[in-house]
């Protein structure tokens, strides 16, 4: 994941400069871009050969392989989606954030927004965008915080999508209950009639069944993780939804399939 380290940014960054300048470049013109070492340039070329993503053919030819290119197209995805949820959601054009008071809060204070649990919360001290406070609030009353600066930190989580077998396939009946709730974690979501009976097996009622994917996606993407049950043939869906907002998942087969 691009956003998940600054190592990982870097390669990617070089990854595209070798691919705008490829077969000839030069480390040293990409360095002075990025603001790091020719040296520390050369390292990153050589694992990325090392993975696979880069190919050379001697005296500073360089070209990004197939699998370099598929890096750099799901990169650009994930950048994509985070700016856009950026601009829509973080630093979008409002003047006034409403967020839960996350203690009591005094009037014209500065607070700082901060996400956690995929909500917006506004307190004291910590990591967070300053703002002003607008009115003096309880813990947990709303509260509308102005002159928002910086960016609200925040941290992706995953998904795990879990597939169960289709009714043809014995639907619920195939699936261990125990197994299956041993998988779950983080919120819990059901898309499919296999996949809610399963859960009915195992005892637990899913957090929510009617646009499962499309909320566990956008849970990740604030900050929460969760777990997808799904038929499995509604699995390639769910999947390409996680891969095209750019959120990590993983799958498990209850068939025994991993």
């Amino acid at each position: 994941m691009v956003l998940e380290k600054k190592s990982e940014m870097t390669r990617f960054q070089i990854l595209v400069e070798t691919a705008a300048s490829q077969p000839q470049i030069k480390q040293s013109e990409i360095a002075a871009s990025l603001g790091i070492t020719p040296q520390a340039v050369s390292e990153y070329i050589k694992e990325m050969i090392e993975d696979g993503l880069i190919s050379s053919s001697g005296r500073g030819r360089y070209k990004v392989t197939p699998l370099g290119v598929e890096a750099i197209i799901n990169g650009a995805r994930e950048l994509q989606e985070y700016s856009r949820y950026v601009l829509g959601s973080v630093v979008g054009q409002v003047s006034v954030w409403p967020a839960i008071a996350s203690t009591d809060i005094r009037k014209g204070s500065e607070v700082r927004l901060f996400m956690r649990g995929g909500v917006l919360y506004a307190g004291y001290g910590g990591e967070g965008a300053p703002g002003i406070a607008m009115s003096d609030a309880r813990k947990g009353e709303d509260v509308g915080v102005k002159d928002l600066k910086g960016l609200i930190p925040l941290e992706r989580e995953s998904v795990k999508v879990v597939k169960v077998p289709p009714i043809e396939s014995g639907g619920s009946r195939a699936v261990d209950g125990e197994r299956l709730r041993g998988q779950l974690e983080g919120m819990v979501g059901a898309a499919g009639i296999e996949a809610i009976a399963a859960l009915n097996k195992a005892g637990v009622k899913p957090d929510t069944i009617f646009g499962a994917v499309e909320s566990l996606v956008e849970a990740a993407l604030k900050g929460v993780r969760g777990t997808l049950v799904v038929t499995a043939d509604m699995a390639p869906q769910a999947i390409q939804k996680c891969e095209a907002a750019g959120v990590a998942y993983r799958v498990v087969d209850l068939v025994g399939r991993e």
